[in-house]
């Protein structure tokens, strides 16, 4: 994306976050997420981009990495922004509504950019086989300034939400 006459991009399959001047081309800075096992693991390592957010005194840089953690770094510095999560960082396999059993690790991930709308961030998940019993791909939301969760969207409804009737026979 560009913004301010800089571009903000991903590059290779562990994500490292680019800021560039447009029109010179020359880094500006870089930030690259070390997530080990996690990284290994991960369904989708194909990346489409980050997202951005500014109030007009703070400017982020936001993305989901390999590993499924969500990450919210200063688009002027590109260090990790501390208020937000931990040291800038939310771990999205704590913030699942696990129904599954096991280590979610390398069944769940991303490979899209974010959307940002109201100071709400939305977190749509992606598989690399979906599977009945695979961790389910319910959609996030997230405060843009803290990292803490707003709310979740159960793509296959639970008891008592809309449309929990309509699965049947324990599809």
């Amino acid at each position: 994306i560009m913004v301010g006459g800089k571009l903000y991009f991903t590059a290779g399959q562990r994500r490292t976050v680019v800021a560039a001047d447009a029109g010179t081309g020359e880094t500006l800075w870089t930030w690259r997420p070390d997530e080990g096992a996690r990284f290994d693991a991960a369904p989708r390592k194909v990346h489409r981009g980050v997202a951005y957010w500014s109030n007009g005194q703070e400017e982020r840089i936001v993305l989901v990495t390999p590993g499924f953690q969500l990450v919210s770094l200063d688009a002027k510095t590109g260090r990790p922004v501390p208020g937000f999560g931990q040291g800038g960082i939310v771990d999205l396999f704590k913030e699942l509504d696990l129904d599954y059993k096991g280590d979610p690790m390398g069944k769940i991930g991303n490979s899209s950019p974010v959307v940002i709308s109201n100071d709400v961030i939305v977190v749509g998940p992606a598989h690399l086989r979906p599977t009945k019993t695979n961790v389910k791909g319910d959609v996030l939301a997230y405060d843009v300034r803290t990292g803490k969760k707003k709310w979740i969207f159960h793509t296959i409804p639970r008891k008592g939400e809309p449309g929990y009737e309509t699965w049947l026979n324990g599809s």
